[in-house]
C-alpha cells in the first residue's frame, strides 16, 4: 500500500519537473507519471492545474527568496546578513531559476510572480545598503546591478559555462558600495 502523499510532495515533484523539463511538462500526466499516483490524488489536493501552478510558484518564491531573507535577517550585522544571503543564494539550483523565468516569458501568472520576486530581492539588497548609510538611489542602483550579475550568471547553460559559474560564484557576492567600507557612507544622501 502506497503512503498518502502530501501537498509538499506534489510541490517537490512539480519543482523537480520544472527544473528538469520546463513549464510545458507541468501537466497532470507528467506529474502522475513522476509520482506514480493518479490524477485523483493530485486533484484531492488541488481543484485544478491553475491552483497547482499557483501553489508551485508560491513555493518557489518561499523557498528561493523568502526563506533566504529570513535566514539572513537572523544575523546581527549587515556583513553577516550578506554572507548568509550569498551562501544560500549560491546554493540554489540555477536550472529551477531559469525554468521559472522561461515560464514567466510565456504565462502571465508566472510573470507576475517573477516580477514580485525580483522587486522583493532588489528591495532587500537595497535595504542592506541603506542599513549601511547608502542613499536610496545609490542603494537601488547597486542592488539592481548585483542582482543582474547574479541572474546573468545563472543563464549559462553548457558544461564549460557551468564550470565557470561554479568557479566564479564565490566571487560574485553582494558587496556593499565602496562608500560604505569602513562602516560609514561618508555623508551620502539619496
Amino acid at each position: 500500500m502506497m503512503a498518502r502523499r502530501s501537498e509538499v510532495d506534489w510541490i517537490a515533484i512539480g519543482l523537480a519537473l520544472l527544473a528538469e523539463h520546463g513549464h510545458t511538462r507541468l501537466t497532470v500526466a507528467d506529474l502522475c507519471a513522476r509520482s506514480g499516483l493518479t490524477k485523483g490524488s493530485l486533484y484531492h489536493h488541488y481543484p485544478d492545474m491553475g491552483a497547482f501552478r499557483a501553489a508551485l510558484l508560491a513555493a518557489w518564491r518561499e523557498r528561493n527568496t523568502e526563506r533566504l531573507i529570513l535566514e539572513a535577517e537572523r544575523q546581527a550585522s549587515v556583513a553577516e546578513k550578506t554572507r548568509v544571503l550569498d551562501h544560500l543564494a549560491q546554493a540554489l539550483d540555477p536550472a529551477l531559476e531559469r525554468a521559472v523565468r522561461n515560464w514567466a516569458a510565456h504565462e502571465a501568472q508566472a510573470r507576475e510572480t517573477v516580477q514580485q520576486v525580483d522587486r522583493q530581492r532588489i528591495d532587500y539588497l537595497a535595504g542592506l545598503c541603506r542599513e549601511e548609510g547608502v542613499g536610496a538611489a545609490e542603494a537601488r542602483d547597486h542592488a539592481t546591478l548585483t542582482y543582474a550579475v547574479y541572474l546573468g550568471l545563472q543563464q549559462l547553460f553548457g558544461a564549460d559555462e557551468q564550470a565557470i559559474l561554479r568557479r566564479l560564484a564565490p566571487k560574485v557576492e553582494f558587496v556593499l558600495p565602496a562608500a560604505t567600507r569602513g562602516g560609514t557612507a561618508r555623508g551620502r544622501r539619496a
